[in-house]
């Protein structure tokens, strides 16, 4: 009994694991957001896969890939997720998307300027867009009224919405016009910036005891808005 304790003591009890750093380089080729993800653009791209669960930064129950790539109109990225059980609640815009089924992009641009932007796509590709400033400046029914004018597509491999059935996943793509970060940034080109990034994905599931939250950054408190946790991204 006492080697099983200490086991579980270092699972949700253990030392963060250090911060990660990305590079995000400029995309080889041209990228059409369709959720397919077939471009050589991509497959240039080695997916992150170190999410750890929120708090215990234990691995998860299912498998995320993450890219990110940028050209001179856009900030690109795609999500593919294992998901036995492809679940979500909303279709409309700037709904609560994160009691279902969904994967989080969060970006600060400049480490001493306070904002900072929150993405999320569901699998049926209802969209959640807000530019906040400072965490406890008004919460997200402020915030998520910012919209952008966001390019999005998402793909389910198996069935939406039916849980008797078992599925293989969903893919979501996405292009984030740079002009909706110049509040931030103004004109300056991207390559040598360095941002705080933290991406994420909120999976829940028949096959699953609880919610599975994971991110690539630090979560220790259970909170994405946790900006000191997360990682750093180097435009190349």
């Amino acid at each position: 009994m006492r080697l099983v304790g200490l086991a579980m003591a270092v699972v949700f009890f253990g030392a963060a694991p250090p911060i990660q750093h990305f590079d995000c380089n400029r995309a080889t080729g041209p990228i059409t957001v369709d959720g397919r993800l077939d471009e050589p653009a991509w497959k240039a791209i080695p997916p992150i896969t170190s999410f750890r669960e929120l708090k215990s930064f234990a691995a998860p129950a299912e498998k995320t890939e993450f890219r990110i790539a940028y050209d001179d109109a856009y900030l690109y990225f795609s999500f593919r997720c294992d998901d036995a059980d492809v679940f979500t609640l909303y279709e409309e815009r700037d709904a609560n998307l994160w009691e279902s089924d969904v994967v989080e992009l969060f970006l600060q641009p400049v480490s001493d300027n306070p904002i900072y932007y929150e993405f999320e796509i569901a699998p049926n590709n209802a969209v959640y867009d807000a530019r906040m400033v400072n965490s406890g400046s008004g919460g997200f029914r402020r915030w998520a009224k910012w919209n952008c004018d966001i390019k999005t597509a998402a793909r389910v491999d198996g069935t939406l919405n039916d849980w008797r059935d078992r599925d293989s996943g969903y893919t979501v793509e996405a292009a984030i016009p740079l002009a909706a970060f110049r509040e931030a940034i103004g004109d300056k080109p991207l390559k040598g910036q360095t941002w705080k990034i933290a991406a994420a994905r909120m999976n829940f599931s028949v096959t699953l005891e609880a919610e599975d939250r994971s991110s690539t950054a630090n979560i220790a408190s259970g909170s994405m808005h946790q900006k000191d946790g997360y990682n750093t991204l180097t435009f190349k």
